[in-house]
């Protein structure tokens, strides 16, 4: 567990100094004021990563497994695993798992990792770890059906990232950023009849998935990006981030603020977005300047957030002041995550 979370830190440390680019985008401004903003920018948006394919809303995952042997360890409350791959590029497969619980309450959270290869990570009571076996077992716990869903080129058998080498591909129709969003897309497809409601959570680049993805898909009700972006304009050192990160010419249609108000707005919708102030990886407070932006971290974090809740009030940030690390913390799935699912219920 040791050697994964140092290779894991370093991972982060040199995907932000390789993909360091001279200049980010100024994104401050917020685009999206009205019913009719939210319909246009998600089509453009939807048009930009699609390009003439447009949203897969019929596509299924190419394989489905039933009933495989988990692939995370120690969860009690388990009926069964499915297992769903999608061919989405040569070289290229999408990979999730579907856990359904032992006593279903017919609700379903995807849970997206990062740039870590298993979500089988330590199921102790203490926070270490990234966190997503004990999400998973947490939201097992309490009914709701999980879609553990990898990125692309970090999962088990294809483990080898390059996600910034994805934007050289000269044979994808629209954005290789399809390929981060398809494998979510299909297996809400194939999933729609199971269940009734679906949220969305994901750690790191799993949290930056779940931003972008529950901006374009309203059928996510409430989503929990974890340490998985800020705004460009507050960026530094290790939040820069993988080329999907900060690829101009898509945030040039909705820039981050954008997308959070798209992620939130809508009839029952709602984004919960937690940041980790202790985070070593990425967008805490040990990656924040301060001499640059001007403002103490806190205070730069809750600007933006109340612009975005000038727009839609269905946007909160939380910073996770108890997590000592890039993780998902049992502070932030037992006193953010599920009070605020179990809220849908009631």
């Amino acid at each position: 567990m040791k050697k994964c979370l140092l290779l894991f830190a370093w991972l982060c440390v040199a995907a932000a100094q390789a993909a360091a680019p001279a200049q980010l985008l100024d994104d401050r401004e917020i685009t999206v004021r009205s019913v009719f903003d939210v319909g246009a920018k998600r089509q453009a948006l939807i048009k930009y990563i699609w390009g003439a394919d447009g949203f897969p809303a019929r596509r299924l995952p190419d394989i489905v497994v039933t009933n495989v042997p988990s692939p995370v360890k120690m969860l009690a409350d388990l009926a069964r695993v499915d297992e769903f791959r999608l061919n989405m590029a040569p070289g290229l497969q999408g990979l999730a798992y579907h856990f359904i619980a032992q006593h279903p309450n017919r609700e379903l959270v995807v849970l997206h990792h990062g740039h870590g290869c298993t979500f089988d990570d330590d199921p102790g009571p203490k926070d270490v770890g990234f966190g997503l076996q004990r999400t998973i077992a947490a939201l097992l716990r309490e009914g709701y059906g999980v879609l553990a869903v990898f990125m692309p080129h970090k999962r088990p058998g294809d483990c080898t990232g390059g996600h910034d080498a994805m934007f050289q591909m000269t044979n994808v129709v629209g954005s290789p950023i399809r390929f981060f969003l398809e494998p979510t897309a299909t297996g809400l497809n194939y999933l729609r009849k199971q269940y009734r409601a679906f949220h969305m959570a994901g750690l790191s680049g799993g949290g930056w998935t779940t931003t972008v993805y529950a901006a374009i898909d309203p059928r996510i009700q409430y989503s929990f990006p974890v340490a998985g972006s800020i705004p460009l304009y507050l960026r530094r050192g290790g939040s820069v981030g993988d080329r999907e990160q900060f690829e101009s010419t898509f945030y040039a249609i909705a820039g981050y603020p954008d997308l959070y108000v798209l992620g939130a707005h809508g009839k029952g919708r709602k984004q919960i977005q937690i940041l980790v102030r202790h985070d070593n990886c990425c967008f805490g407070e040990r990656q924040h300047d301060e001499k640059a932006i001007g403002k103490p971290y806190a205070e730069a974090m809750r600007e933006y957030e109340r612009r975005v809740r000038n727009v839609v009030g269905n946007f909160r940030l939380v910073i996770d002041e108890v997590g000592p690390s890039h993780m998902i913390s049992h502070h932030a799935i037992e006193d953010v995550i599920l009070p605020e699912l179990q809220s849908v219920r009631r």
